[in-house]
């Protein structure tokens, strides 16, 4: 038990230091945007096509990484991800055209896709099943951590070396991050057992179909395509928000990139909402849990955009708050899609549906810029609301999967 023990919190820990630098890479280029725009003399709408191609490569290389994860391995999977990424982001700092954060931010992106369908099938295939869903949204809570530290990189650095200096710094947690898994992790014990039962197969003559092309068939086609649908619709109504809220309160309010930043109070909220949605979901069910929280980030996002809009910052902590805890949902895409799948294609399908429901991201960047003038951000910020009540009724769609246990042969 102690060695057990062990072995389930040394790995969280070291994947918990890679899902936090993931969340910083992927979130800290919003804070750059004011500067990159003076700086390289680009439209509003050309900053933020950046934004769409890296979610375009998150999703090329997520569906690429996650099907290999299911042939090298979690954890080589995991090391992978954390080491290119790192890379690519630190070198952002040396963009000086449109052309060259277009080659970068793709190559983060195609980068870090990969990074969480390994993950969250090795924390999946250790855990208990009667406490997956909470470890998991412990593990989703690196997420916040992760964009509090963007917060806290572009409150800091930013006035004092720039949105170029923001990027350099960024070397130190990808250094510790690697570090952590590299000496933390194990291999998931359910992954090595399905590789020796597939060379078992393959030394006998027979063959192992590849993983990517299982996600079509009879009984995989109908789960794949839900999760699509509550990938696509759940990311296009977070990150429609968070993309676009720190500049709009930066050039619209005229409230300057640190109040920008400290509307990052809502990881406070965010983290609960990371913790409870994974209890809850033990307790009351996967499927219930996720409509119910997206179902309230619909309602919310209206209710900051007017509040923050109307009354200044008197209230923006509060309104931040429980609008991060809505988000708590994003707890739910771990334990849902790794026990909606079979070992053979966990990693294969967890990419495919949440990677390929990035491309809805891509829309994003593009709609939303150019809904603004013409209805207003209040009004642009509406078609989130819409993709996150459309998220509730397709989870419902799925089955339940609630204290399933998951075994090599499963």
């Amino acid at each position: 038990f102690t060695s057990a023990f062990k072995i389930h919190y040394a790995t969280f820990i070291g994947l918990y230091g890679g899902w936090v630098f993931d969340a910083m890479d992927a979130t800290i280029y919003a804070y750059a945007v004011p500067g990159i725009i003076q700086e390289l003399k680009i439209s509003f709408a050309e900053a933020f096509s950046v934004v769409s191609i890296f979610f375009l490569c998150a999703a090329i290389g997520g569906v690429f990484m996650g099907s290999i994860c299911d042939k090298i391995g979690r954890k080589s999977t995991v090391l992978l991800s954390v080491g290119l990424y790192g890379i690519f982001n630190f070198m952002c700092g040396t963009a000086h055209s449109l052309n060259e954060l277009y080659l970068y931010r793709a190559l983060v992106g195609f980068s870090l896709g990969g990074l969480w369908p390994a993950m969250m099938s090795l924390i999946a295939e250790i855990w208990p099943a009667k406490s997956r869903g909470t470890a998991i949204g412990l593990m989703q809570g690196g997420w916040s951590v992760g964009m509090f530290c963007s917060a806290a990189f572009a409150y800091f650095l930013i006035p004092a070396f720039g949105w170029r200096g923001m990027f350099y710094a960024t070397a130190v947690p990808s250094i510790i991050a690697f570090s952590s898994i590299l000496f933390f992790v194990k291999e998931s014990p359910v992954w090595l057992e399905s590789k020796r039962i597939n060379k078992q197969i393959t030394d006998t003559g027979g063959s192992v179909t590849n993983p990517l092309l299982l996600l079509f068939n009879k009984r995989n086609l109908r789960t794949v395509i839900l999760g699509l649908g509550i990938s696509a619709f759940g990311q296009f109504g977070w990150w429609a928000l968070f993309t676009f809220l720190p500049t709009y309160m930066d050039r619209t309010l005229g409230l300057g990139i640190t109040k920008g930043a400290e509307f990052m109070l809502w990881v406070i909220g965010a983290y609960a909402g990371y913790i409870m949605f994974g209890y809850w979901a033990d307790v009351y069910g996967r499927r219930v849990m996720f409509a119910a929280f997206t179902t309230a980030m619909a309602i919310m996002i209206p209710i900051f955009i007017w509040t923050v809009s109307n009354g200044g910052t008197a209230y923006l902590p509060i309104v931040a708050i429980v609008l991060g805890f809505s988000t708590g949902y994003y707890g739910g895409y771990g334990s849902l899609y790794s026990e909606q799948f079979s070992t053979d294609v966990r990693a294969t399908a967890s990419s495919f549906c949440l990677n390929m429901g990035r491309l809805a991201n891509f829309a994003g960047p593009l709609l939303i810029p150019w809904l603004i003038p013409r209805v207003g951000f209040g009004m642009a910020m509406g078609v989130a609301s819409l993709a996150l009540v459309l998220a509730a009724i397709v989870v419902m769609q799925l089955k339940e999967t609630k204290g399933k246990e998951i075994t090599a042969r499963d």
